[in-house]
């Protein structure tokens, strides 16, 4: 079974995104913010981030260019789930986003974007 970190500090997306995605036999990490998403990382590898980027304590773009300068994680999948509709400047830098999504989405168009990721 794939699993995907869910890092969302929004719990209502959170619990859509897990409905959605258990629905497609995915295992489901959950995280509020960076850090925790970090926290996460360091007991398993996901085979996929879902990766909000406006969230407290740690936002997505402190927690993608901490991902990405780890050997282990560098490889994983990212898609970023956001309100932005531009990407910030340290992630297009570091580049290797599989996806954005820009809220609010269908979930079609969620599990569309899983799927070409894992399949």
């Amino acid at each position: 079974m794939k699993k995907i970190l869910i890092v969302e500090d929004d719990m209502d997306f959170q619990d859509i995104y897990s409905l959605y995605l258990r629905e497609e036999s995915y295992e489901i990490l959950r995280a509020m913010n960076g850090k925790e998403g970090l926290e996460v990382l360091e007991r398993t590898c996901p085979d996929l981030i879902l990766l909000d980027l406006n969230m407290p304590v740690m936002d997505g773009e402190e927690f993608y260019v901490a991902l990405r300068s780890r050997k282990e994680w560098a490889e994983i999948p990212v898609l970023i789930a956001s309100v932005n509709e531009k990407m910030p400047p340290k992630i297009q830098a570091l580049g290797g986003v599989s996806g954005n999504l820009r809220k609010p989405f269908g979930m079609d168009l969620l599990l569309e974007k899983v799927h070409a990721c894992l399949d």
